[in-house]
């Protein structure tokens, strides 16, 4: 499917002083007011630890990017100036390989940051393409900006290494899932992963993107997806209808493939 790319012109558009690309969003009842943004970002353990003053500081140098379903946020190569919060909808990171197959990275639900690993790194080019995956909004934060703000205060850095710390340790398990579990198991756990009651017997959940895009989260082609999707059926497992799962035995779920 082509990936629509925003329409970009000079109206829409400022230099904020940190970045050269940061969209500028028109302020109505169908926007983000600026109180809201500040009670978002005061719940994310990015801003949590900085301070009242800060916070509203940086509410008042960020924007907020309404993006339509397919529409480029940014493109692998592309100069990384910013990072983004996810404010409502979801955002999807991939790569396309030369032969063309796209690998989703991973999805962005909202509350959720993305892209901020690179302003540590001093890397400055995104390595992955972003994309929205139905109507989402996302806050675009300059690196800059947010940098001077953990020089200013040491113990903000701190709490901040402490939870990336943890978020890396998710990382490393995700890879190892991939890495070293079979197909079967891994689409298996995945679906287990959904269901609200890990305790339950059964469960009713909705898949949160294309089947398509699972498989290739997973590391598996659409073709293995399905085949495994109709092998838990035939074993009473789950019905599937459309993005909606009945699982009638959750633990035979967990352990298919074991």
């Amino acid at each position: 499917m082509p990936v629509k790319k925003l329409n970009i012109d000079s109206g829409c558009w400022q230099n904020s002083g940190y970045d050269s690309a940061i969209r500028c969003s028109k302020m109505s009842s169908s926007t983000m007011s600026e109180s809201r943004l500040q009670a978002v970002i005061g719940d994310h353990f990015l801003f949590s630890s900085l301070s009242q003053q800060a916070r509203e500081t940086l509410v008042q140098h960020c924007r907020t990017i309404k993006l339509k379903n397919d529409e480029t946020l940014f493109s692998q190569g592309g100069e990384a100036h910013s990072f983004y919060l996810a404010l409502s909808g979801a955002v999807k990171l991939f790569r396309v390989s030369p032969d063309g197959q796209t690998k989703v990275i991973e999805v962005i639900h909202a509350g959720e940051t993305f892209a901020e690993a690179l302003m540590f790194m001093d890397q400055i080019r995104y390595p992955v393409n972003a994309s929205a995956m139905g109507s989402a909004e996302v806050m675009v934060i300059p690196n800059k900006l947010y940098k001077e703000m953990l020089l200013a205060a040491p113990q903000s850095a701190m709490k901040l290494m402490g939870t990336m710390a943890v978020k890396l340790h998710r990382r490393i398990k995700e890879i190892e899932t991939l890495t070293l579990q079979n197909t079967r198991h891994r689409l298996g756990n995945y679906l287990f992963g959904l269901a609200p009651d890990p305790a339950a017997k059964q469960s009713v959940f909705q898949l949160p993107m294309a089947k398509q895009l699972i498989a290739s989260q997973l590391g598996m082609q659409p073709e293995t997806f399905s085949r495994l999707i109709k092998e838990m059926k035939t074993q009473g497992l789950i019905e599937v209808n459309g993005a909606e799962v009945q699982v009638h035995d959750l633990q035979g779920l967990r352990a298919f493939g074991h």
